[in-house]
């Protein structure tokens, strides 16, 4: 299944390409070139460890339908269907839980940690969010959903919700009263007081609807969070709020104090306490033009690597996958930072210090693999070395291109 993620991950850029075009033709400004890069590397870190997280999602399904099944439903048409609903049904209510529980919220919140809405916006979801879910879909195998349907659904689900991510499909008439559309999703995207904590539902509108969280889309949206954030670091805006609680829960005497701040909504503050969010990358300086070009580089090379290490997972090992990944996310995280201009004085020799180091760890680790795709690797990162190296006198100024 992953192989066909694969292979729809390239549909899915080329639509983010195409609708970025759209955007810098009509000047609205609806695609950065930090905030596209932002969701990218997220989506590279969430892909990656759905490597692991869904091999564990099926043998925990497994697990409960072999030993808590209450009945078994037949291997036919009607199970996908029934499986399809159930699923939607499900994922509405851990939806709304991940907005109003403050330990789901801390891997719910990457995904609206943007100020942004295109489509890029589909690829950014925590790995988190992705281990958070087992818990809710192990209760439907007890009923006899068969384990590899409903891996098969949140698969198929996943890629309708991408499409939901865009501001130029407007309202989509009667389907409105049928399906979740761009324009609702909108709304549950959006911080403004009338949009907060609506339109939850994945697929199917009538959730919201029947258990009052339906808005309608009839004011502009504002995106974002309402909490202090700057976005401008894949790492925070994976951790974000993770560290908020960490640290608020050091100023909470007792575990039953720290447990409720876990259980409470994110909304809800601790008496006395003010909310303390964890501090943002407070860096901004602005990185010349031949070191963005070069991020950029190094973005779309990753970014095809990625792809290449989810299609070709099956020939490679563990250490071998485990290195690739590692040093994919590592310089899509480095390169990401530099299109959020993200960076301190000196930066490109620390650049070429981190691509030094990635090339003799590849180099030990070719001693006891010889995969041809370590080569690869190997190749893009020595010519990076090289563009880094090379980078005239004149290319560490910095500028004010954005």
């Amino acid at each position: 299944m992953l192989n066909t993620i694969a292979l729809l991950l390239p549909v899915f850029l080329l639509l983010v390409g195409v609708e970025w075009y759209i955007s810098y033709r009509r000047g609205d400004e609806r695609y950065t070139a930090g905030n596209t890069a932002m969701n990218m590397t997220i989506g590279a870190m969430d892909q990656i460890g759905a490597l692991f997280y869904f091999v564990l999602l099926y043998l925990v399904l497994e697990y409960v339908y072999a030993h808590f099944r209450l009945f078994t439903l037949g291997n036919n048409w009607y199970q996908w269907v029934l499986a399809y609903v159930v699923v939607d049904f499900l994922s509405y209510w851990y939806h709304r839980f991940s907005h109003e529980i403050n330990i789901l919220w801390a891997g719910h919140v990457t995904h609206h940690s943007s100020s942004l809405f295109n489509f890029s916006n589909g690829f950014r979801t925590s790995l988190f969010q992705g281990l958070n879910r087992i818990l809710f879909w192990a209760l439907l195998p007890v009923f006899g959903f068969s384990p590899v349907i409903l891996v098969i659904i949140l698969k198929i689900s996943g890629v309708y919700d991408f499409f939901l991510h865009t501001q130029y499909i407007p309202k989509l008439g009667f389907l409105e009263k049928i399906l979740i559309t761009p324009s609702q999703h909108r709304v549950h995207h959006g911080k403004n007081e009338l949009y907060l904590d609506k339109n939850y539902g994945s697929t199917f509108v009538i959730w919201d609807k029947l258990f009052g969280t339906f808005q309608e889309e009839t004011e502009p949206v504002v995106y974002g969070i309402t909490s202090p954030y700057v976005d401008n670091n894949p790492w925070v805006a994976i951790n974000y709020h993770y560290v908020y609680l960490w640290r608020t829960m050091q100023t909470i005497p007792g575990w039953w104090g720290k447990l409720r701040l876990l259980l409470m909504s994110p909304a809800w503050q601790p008496p006395s306490i003010q909310k303390n969010n964890p501090p943002v990358a407070e860096n901004e300086l602005p990185v010349g033009t031949y070191f963005r070009r070069y991020a950029w580089f190094q973005v779309a090379g990753c970014t095809a690597g990625v792809i290449t290490v989810l299609a070709v997972q099956d020939f490679l090992s563990l250490g071998e996958l485990l290195c690739c990944m590692g040093v994919l996310v590592f310089f899509m995280v480095s390169s990401t930072k530099f299109l959020n201009n993200n960076v301190t004085a000196g930066f490109e020799k620390r650049e070429s210090a981190r691509l030094i180091f990635a090339v003799l760890l590849l180099l030990v680790a070719l001693l006891g693999f010889a995969n041809h795709y370590l080569w690869v690797l190997l190749t893009f990162l020595v010519f990076s070395l090289v563009l880094v190296l090379v980078a005239p006198p004149e290319a560490d100024v910095l500028s004010s291109v954005k």
